[in-house]
């Protein structure tokens, strides 16, 4: 059952009234509007509609199964430098899971046709993981560029390409605002427009880094494609996809906050209309499929619960504070209590079953890539 906050004092504070003001209103007795706003009791069932319709509101919003109107959304931080300085544990444990090195030696080698030595530039590089990729599988002469606004990631980044005696530069500083004094052959992002706010200027900025001749070519996620993409072995597929009410709150934060969690499958498009020609479109041949005998498991099991954060369960508080973000966001109350309910019996049955699971996960990356005239 959906768990009703009552928002009849935000209410009240909004039309600038006092509890006597109100329950003459609505004909009841002070003491009970403030009973119901320190949640000691709820109106009358028979009540609600009238409440509802004197701040011209729907029961739901009166009941805090829905945002109030005009409610402050509260954008979300992904597209900020402090949320990434805390974030490096994660994103190394979800990008273990992005690529088939052989399938990036084949876009590399057949699909791209790269011959000769590039210099690349890697926007949003996290800790530089394409970089550490596709480098050795770059003609010899080949230089990797870097640049991303978190110092954490940054700094792993040049530790990693040193102890993989990988010669690159790393700058620290925001992609969207740091001019460069030059081009580049080939311009790659990796799952980093659908954070940046406003793709299209980031698109944009990519390309026009590109020489005459180069490369540009952006990976990212649909997240139709990613929310129906994951199974265990003995759960009910249908708990699984987790979609539901996330809808909304994507098509909220794409209209508060220019944040498109369908980038993926928008990009050719937007290369296209942007000038570049022979825009491709690949999907990521890689499926992580993990099984209790292979002799990874340990590693892969910690990189899940790591990347979903399922290390510890959540108490009552913190779970409250995730739902009224869903609910600032688009979702009502019982979309937002429905996806957490369902994190937590998916969280308890990995939990329960670490040492003998079977899971399978696909990303649904999409590849987009196009030539600069």
């Amino acid at each position: 059952m959906s768990r009703i906050q009552l928002r009849i004092y935000d209410l009240r504070k909004k039309r600038q009234l006092g509890q006597k003001e109100l329950a003459e209103k609505i004909g009841v007795s002070v003491q009970t509007v403030s009973k119901w706003e320190n949640d000691i009791c709820m109106p009358d069932i028979s009540l609600l509609p009238d409440i509802a319709d004197f701040f011209q509101v729907t029961v739901d919003e009166v009941l805090g199964l829905k945002p109030l109107p005009g409610e402050e959304y509260i954008p979300v931080r992904s597209g900020e430098k402090d949320y990434w300085e805390s974030r490096l544990h994660y994103l190394k444990a979800s990008r273990k899971s992005f690529w088939n090195e052989d399938y990036l030696q084949f876009l590399v080698e057949k699909v791209w046709k790269i011959e000769k030595p590039v210099q690349i530039l890697d926007c949003g590089c996290g800790f530089g993981y394409v970089g550490q990729m596709i480098l050795p599988l770059l003609p010899e002469g080949s230089s990797y560029t870097g640049i991303d606004f978190s110092r954490t990631m940054v700094e792993e980044g040049k530790r990693l390409f040193g102890e993989l005696g990988l010669r690159g530069e790393f700058i620290c500083d925001d992609f969207r605002t740091y001019h460069f004094n030059r081009q580049f052959d080939f311009v790659i992002s990796q799952a980093a427009l659908r954070h940046a706010g406003n793709a299209r200027a980031f698109l944009q900025k990519m390309i026009s880094l590109v020489k005459s001749g180069g490369l540009a070519a952006a990976v990212d996620v649909n997240r139709e494609f990613e929310y129906d993409g994951f199974y265990i072995d003995g759960m009910d597929y249908q708990e699984l996809c987790t979609r539901g009410g996330l809808r909304k709150m994507w098509s909220k934060e794409l209209a508060c906050q220019d944040r498109d969690y369908a980038i993926g499958i928008r990009l050719p498009v937007m290369m296209k209309k942007e000038g570049l020609v022979d825009v491709g479109v690949r999907m990521n041949d890689r499926v992580s499929f993990v099984t209790p005998d292979m002799a990874d498991y340990a590693e892969d099991i910690r990189n899940l619960l790591d990347e979903k954060q399922w290390e510890k369960a959540r108490g009552a508080d913190e779970e409250e504070e995730i739902i009224q973000q869903f609910i600032n966001h688009g979702m009502d109350r019982k979309e937002a209590e429905n996806y957490c309910r369902k994190q937590r019996k998916i969280q308890a049955y990995v939990e329960e079953n670490k040492e003998g699971l079977t899971y399978l996960q696909w990303r649904g990356l999409v590849i987009s890539y196009g030539w600069k005239v």
